[in-house]
């Protein structure tokens, strides 16, 4: 399997491919205060089960480690694997750490 980034000036995406075959990906756009906002999620069903999902994440944290950009994530598979692992909020950008106080209040 290999992981393959495109970009344009407005979003990106983090491809999952086993041969020539699209298995799976990851969407974001560039937000105004120039985070990212990660969109959307998608493996396969035939590839369900094997943690694509997670490769797939590790690879756009690694990519906003290092462009020193955050994440709003928008996308729920992205919002709950935040949720599950407390321990990345690093990686959050500033404005959804906001948004969850808010709804706190």
């Amino acid at each position: 399997m290999e992981v393959k980034h495109s970009q344009t000036v407005n979003d990106g995406q983090f491809s999952l491919y086993e041969n020539d075959d699209l298995i799976g990906y990851i969407k974001y756009e560039w937000a105004k205060n120039g985070n990212i906002k990660a969109t959307g999620t998608f493996v396969d069903e035939k590839y369900r089960g094997q943690n694509l999902g997670e490769v797939l994440f590790d690879e756009l944290l690694e990519f906003t480690e290092q462009n020193d950009v955050k994440i709003y994530p928008i996308c729920p598979y992205i919002v709950k694997q935040f949720n599950e692992k407390p321990e990345l909020s690093e990686f959050l950008d500033e404005e959804y750490l906001e948004s969850l106080e808010n709804e706190e209040e």
